[in-house]
């Protein structure tokens, strides 16, 4: 195989059409159109080896040639010269249902795709991809399920350029739980993606639902619910932690008991309700799954924009279609919406770029007018734009109990505008009060200045924060001076929808730590005000500082993993992880991870550090911004290391030799002392970030320091 040499696949079949050239080949179950303009090309090189380079010069356009080269590898439509693509072909039919000796009945309800449904996608141009090196993110979905999914492939690929992914897919029909674990052990995909057959688990109780009595439906769904629990545990088990999204099930938009439907006892809104909570149940249990909501998407879209059931029978559950087109087909909508939940569930379940504080204007976006002109009188009325700005404070309010800070940047005068505002939101009124804001910036400053304030005071990068205002010039002003930064396009209408399905806005399943964000954050501004009156050590006496040491249990996983992806200052290695990955770390006999548990006389901090040590070293420690000045780090990191030594014996021998290590950022600066603070010295080799301690008894003596440290649960 001739590593920088191409030629067309043995298999490939070209044909003319007036569109384009149409490029497949068979026993890949790979096709694709080109522009017209491509024919000249790959006519010229069929049955010839060729370079790149090569292929670039008899481009029509020289710029796409590369990314057309690519699509056309992608699905097997060119191959690397000397390829085997027989023994390839052999070794994938391999994996059918009956080389494992099922038979033909288990073949035709196996994993093997017998046909690919669906208009090959046109190429007609290639688009780039995000950033200046054009590289991109690899990412693999292997989805299993019926042709819905397989129409979600060509918009994952598209949809992830545009994010900069390069998304490679894989589809098989839905089979046994063996042939499931076979696919995911072959083609190790960084996605899968489960959408339950039809046929068995949808045809038998919708179908027939009309033909059934209660009883007997009963009985169905109960069987379906047996089915679901097998399957997305072995699911579940296949994975060995990766992520694993797990279709729930659309509302069918008519029901066969009509408007009567409520007097049956097994009616299909109580079907589909109970499919659905039997999946979440399901899904809970595997902190590496979650679930695509297709009936949220119903709600969101209609049922008659995605789905088919007001054409076809209710089990067949397809996308929406053309009647009068006769091809086995959907429309994109469906494809399309279920594309971007895929990418939008990845994106959420990594807490890849993270909003972490969202900055808004005041008059004009959180509420109509000029409140120090205007007062709060539009509360009174019943007009639309007081239901879109309540609608505004209603989404800042599930973000804030999400983790997320809110702060205000606005022009103004700040007196007479919290004057204004004070009394009318919080303690359980509609709208939000001051005091829902870690932050105000009212002045008449550039709001810009007044972002970038906010951002040191916080400890955040422009591209950590989103900023909401109704005026386009500020907002072109704020972008202008504040690249990176975020800013929600659009009228102000449009932001609550924004507001509350960005996945850069969801950080996971909910922990206490960050429902209590905005109150610590508080407490930690209140703090360096303090502290900017005392001296240091009298101010850090005054605090009344608790720290408490523990080992991590299953329950603390779920916030240890967004401490260690959420933190950007006070980190060693900026290592991001998932609860399932710290799972499997900690299974290890030599590893552990201890948690920082902080408080003072201002707060209770909760969950704010945490430390991984594997064998003797210490490869990842974390603190929250929240509690880096109540100088912390170092006793928090002499308890964890004295608490593992103890298993080597009482006096702590093991200690000596324990190796710390230090990954350099652009953000990290505060924690680059930590190692040297706490007693240890360079490596011996000289390696940079490589530090050693010589002797259990270079660490600091606790009790001479202005906090009381615990160790325990």
């Amino acid at each position: 195989m001739t590593p920088d040499e191409f030629c067309f696949s043995a298999f490939l079949s070209a044909v003319d059409l007036e569109s384009g050239i149409l490029l497949a080949n068979g026993p890949r179950m790979q096709r694709l159109v080109l522009d017209s303009a491509w024919a000249r090309p790959v006519r010229a090189l069929l049955g010839t080896s060729f370079t790149a380079a090569a292929f670039g010069a008899l481009a029509p356009d020289p710029d796409a040639a590369a990314d057309v080269l690519r699509a056309l590898r992608d699905r097997d439509l060119v191959v690397f010269e000397g390829t085997d693509e027989e023994g390839g072909l052999r070794a994938l039919l391999a994996d059918r249902p009956e080389a494992a000796g099922r038979g033909a009945a288990a073949t035709a309800r196996g994993s093997w795709p017998t046909t690919r449904y669906g208009l090959p996608q046109h190429l007609s141009t290639a688009r780039p991809r995000p950033g200046s090196s054009g590289a991109a993110e690899p990412l693999t979905y292997l989805l299993l399920g019926g042709c819905v999914t397989q129409f979600t492939e060509e918009p994952l690929v598209s949809l992830g350029r545009e994010q900069g992914l390069d998304v490679r897919t894989e589809h098989l029909w839905p089979g046994s739980t063996r042939d499931m674990s076979r696919a995911v052990a072959r083609v190790r995909p960084d996605v899968t993606v489960y959408q339950a057959g039809v046929q068995p688990f949808l045809s038998a109780l919708w179908d027939g639902a009309h033909t059934q009595d209660s009883e007997e439906r009963g009985r169905t769904l109960s069987l379906m619910k047996s089915a679901l629990s097998m399957n997305i545990t072995a699911l579940a088990d296949a994975l060995d932690g990766r992520l694993g999204l797990v279709h729930n099930f659309g509302p069918p938009a008519l029901s066969p008991f009509g408007r009567f439907d409520f007097a049956e006892e097994y009616g299909f809104r109580r079907v589909v309700a109970e499919l659905n909570a039997h999946v979440d149940h399901c899904v809970r249990r595997h902190p590496n799954l979650m679930v695509v909501d297709e009936e949220r998407l119903v709600a969101r879209y209609g049922a008659a924009t995605l789905f088919d059931d007001l054409v076809f029978p209710f089990g067949h559950h397809g996308g929406s279609l053309d009647p009068a087109d006769e091809r086995p087909h959907q429309l994109p909508a469906l494809g399309e919406a279920l594309a971007g939940e895929y990418l939008a569930c990845h994106r959420a379940h990594r807490a890849a770029g993270q909003i972490k504080l969202v900055v808004t204007d005041l008059d004009g976006t959180l509420w109509p007018g000029i409140a120090a002109d205007d007062g709060f009188d539009w509360l009174d009325g019943d007009a639309t734009s007081r239901w879109v700005h309540a609608g505004l404070h209603q989404a800042l309010s599930v973000l804030a109990s999400r983790g997320v800070l809110l702060a205000t940047s606005s022009k103004g005068d700040a007196e007479a505008t919290l004057g204004a505002w004070k009394g009318h939101g919080g303690s359980g009124r509609p709208l939000l009060g001051p005091d829902d804001f870690v932050l105000h910036s009212i002045n008449w400053r550039p709001k810009s200045a007044g972002i970038a304030e906010l951002c040191t005071r916080l400890g955040f990068a422009p591209e950590q924060v989103l900023f909401l205002d109704d005026n386009p010039v500020e907002r072109a002003e704020v972008a202008a001076a504040l690249p990176g930064l975020r800013i929600a396009e659009g009228p102000v209408h449009t932001f609550r929808e924004q507001l509350l399905s960005s996945p850069a806005l969801e950080s996971g399943r909910r922990t206490r730590e960050a429902a209590r964000r905005t109150h610590t954050t508080r407490a930690m501004l209140r703090r360096q005000e303090l502290g900017a009156t005392m001296d240091r050590e009298e101010f850090l006496r005054s605090l009344g500082i608790g720290l408490r040491v523990a080992r991590a249990g299953e329950e603390h996983l779920a916030r240890a993993s967004e401490l260690f992806n959420r933190t950007n200052q006070f980190t060693t290695t900026a290592w991001r992880t998932t609860p399932e990955e710290l799972r499997r770390l900690l299974a290890a006999p030599d590893t552990r991870l201890h948690l920082a548990f902080a408080s003072d006389r201002f707060a209770d901090y909760g969950l704010t550090g945490a430390c991984l040590v594997q064998g003797r070293t210490v490869t990842a420690f974390v603190l929250s911004c929240r509690v880096i000045g109540l100088d912390i780090a170092v006793p928090f990191l002499a308890e964890a290391l004295r608490d593992g030594a103890l298993r080597d014996g009482p006096d702590g021998p093991g200690l000596a030799g324990v190796r710390g290590r230090f990954v350099a950022t652009e953000r990290n600066t505060p924690a680059r002392e930590l190692f040297p603070d706490a007693g240890f010295d360079p490596g011996a080799d000289g390696a940079p970030g490589e530090y050693v301690l010589t002797a259990g008894s270079r660490l600091p003596d606790l009790a001479g320091l202005p906090v009381a440290v615990v160790s325990g649960p």
